[in-house]
């Protein structure tokens, strides 16, 4: 059976649009550079010299590097396959959806506190990511919004 005919369920399936490789080699640079600007330049400046035990840039910085050394390896992981990678079905649009509800994170934390933030931001984020079930919707932000509600306050 050819790629072009009929599934049985409708019409064949669209040809992807894919990405080329030079676009890969690009994620991956930019994330690798926005990595190190964030554990070199953003979490020293805005982190004060700890007291006793660990310092307070501990934490970010290792979850900063880490965040970035997966995202550089899987796009690297990428280029290497040799296998066509689709792009992205939503563009842009996707990438405003969740800077919309990160900013709406940072507004509610820095007026309501973290149980809030917590309590609206993981829902909308999962929302935005394509769950439309309603129960998990409203565990989700209810259990993480208790969690930092009793944990922080």
């Amino acid at each position: 059976m050819s790629v072009s005919s009929p599934t049985p369920d409708g019409p064949p399936p669209a040809r992807a649009a894919l990405r080329s490789r030079g676009s890969l080699l690009l994620e991956a640079a930019l994330l690798g550079a926005l990595t190190l600007l964030v554990v070199f330049v953003v979490i020293p400046a805005e982190t004060s010299a700890g007291g006793i035990g660990l310092s307070p840039a501990f934490l970010p910085t290792v979850c900063a590097a880490a965040a970035g050394f997966f995202a550089v390896v899987d796009a690297l992981l990428r280029v290497l396959r040799a296998e066509p990678s689709a792009r992205y079905p939503e563009g842009w649009t996707a990438f405003f959806r969740i800077g919309a509800v990160a900013v709406a994170g940072v507004v509610i934390l820095a007026y309501a506190g973290p149980g809030a933030c917590a309590l609206v931001t993981v829902p909308a984020g999962m929302a935005m990511l394509g769950e439309r079930r309603p129960l998990p919707l409203l565990a989700a932000g209810l259990v993480c919004g208790g969690i930092f509600r009793l944990l922080v306050g």
